[in-house]
């Protein structure tokens, strides 16, 4: 995608939406985290879907999964949860082997009876995903697509049943969507409305492990993601989303820095990265480039990638000063070596139960893996955030 960028005289540039600022992701001096592979919890792999119609595959190859896995590869990230169409899993397994893992997106139309959640869920569990989600953002509201749905709680039971033990919630957005595109309140609610069925969610089922995506929903407001973490010890929250993280923990870099310090064992990273159709490699570098930067640096600078969420400051100038006022600042929150294992690799192993040999990466003989028991308090192809 190109973005159109008007000069102080009648010319038009054309920029590619991930470079807006022609940074050299080739520079990696500033990126400190030198440890074992990464664990990307929150992908989009599958066959490129048409975006308007996602029943449509518009490229049936893994093409593009593959250039994202190497890109991935190329920024350590060793092994990639996607959220794909249940009818995806068998080719990419067959293609790509442990280097994906899978979680089942569990959503059915208004118009579909419950039945139709369930079978969805059989054929995830028949497929062996690891982690179930449901998606929950206020647009989905209209197609009944409530995080505490009775369809939603049946489902949560039976996949518990079958020994899932993760499930993965999209229930809010960015603030600005809720200036812009939730401002009918009666129809999406508040965005402080997003939160109680979850809250539900979490108290009826203490036993599983919550995975709020997106910073919870809510980098915007460190001070109610740690009222959450404080409350619920089964509630974790992924970094995924580049654009909205970028925009929002830069802003509040500090605070930011010290929740995560606070609670280093309860986030855990993830891109949100998604296979579509006609995207280059720079596309996936961008964010993996942004995300490692943000979280392990000090680097300060616009970022790289255009963000139409972002409001540029009113005295931003014409021409190329102006593509690099088009972005927000990226500042980068330098998190501690200790932290950042946590953050990148063991949270997700510890969860997941998993060991090196399960995905085929490096030994890890000095990791330290806690492998006691999770802090309980107790005992689709998805839809994907257009915030990246």
């Amino acid at each position: 995608m190109l973005t159109e960028i008007a000069m102080s005289v009648p010319e038009i540039i054309r920029v590619a939406e991930y470079n807006v600022t022609g940074q050299d992701y080739g520079d990696r001096r500033h990126f400190r985290y030198t440890g074992p592979p990464l664990i990307d919890i929150h992908a989009h792999v599958m066959r490129p879907r048409n975006f308007d119609k996602p029943d449509v595959i518009v490229e049936d190859n893994v093409n593009q999964a593959r250039m994202m896995l190497d890109a991935a590869a190329e920024f350590g990230i060793a092994r990639t949860y996607t959220m794909c169409p249940v009818e995806d899993i068998p080719l990419l397994r067959d293609a790509f082997g442990d280097r994906l893992g899978f979680n089942g997106v569990i959503n059915k139309k208004i118009d579909e009876p419950d039945e139709a959640a369930y079978r969805l869920l059989d054929r995830y569990l028949e497929l062996g995903v690891e982690l179930i989600k449901f998606w929950a953002a206020p647009r989905g509201r209209e197609r009944g697509l409530f995080v505490d749905a009775p369809w939603r709680i049946e489902a949560a039971r039976r996949a518990r049943a079958a020994g899932i033990r993760i499930i993965m919630v999209h229930v809010a957005d960015p603030d600005v969507w809720f200036e812009k595109v939730y401002a009918d309140t009666a129809r999406y609610g508040t965005k402080a409305e997003q939160y109680p069925p979850l809250c539900r969610m979490m108290e009826m089922f203490p036993d599983l492990i919550w995975i709020a995506a997106h910073m919870g929903g809510d980098p915007e407001h460190p001070d109610h993601l740690q009222e959450l973490l404080e409350h619920y010890p089964n509630l974790y929250f992924d970094t995924s989303a580049a654009k909205w993280q970028i925009r929002e923990v830069s802003a509040r870099r500090d605070a930011i820095r010290a929740l995560i310090c606070r609670y280093p064992t309860r986030f855990l990273y993830g891109s949100d990265l998604v296979t579509r159709p006609g995207l280059e490699r720079e596309h996936y570098v961008s964010r993996y480039w942004c995300q490692r930067t943000l979280w392990e640096s000090d680097w300060e600078g616009p970022s790289p990638i255009q963000d139409p969420d972002f409001t540029p400051p009113s005295s931003a100038s014409s021409g190329v000063e102006q593509a690099w006022r088009s972005t927000p600042m990226l500042r980068g929150l330098a998190l501690p070596p200790e932290v950042l294992v946590q953050v990148y690799r063991t949270n997700a192993l510890r969860l997941l139960r998993l060991t090196s040999d399960a995905y085929r990466v490096q030994a890890d003989s000095q990791e330290p893996l806690d492998k006691t028991s999770f802090p309980f308090v107790g005992e689709g192809g998805g839809e994907e955030c257009k915030c990246k």
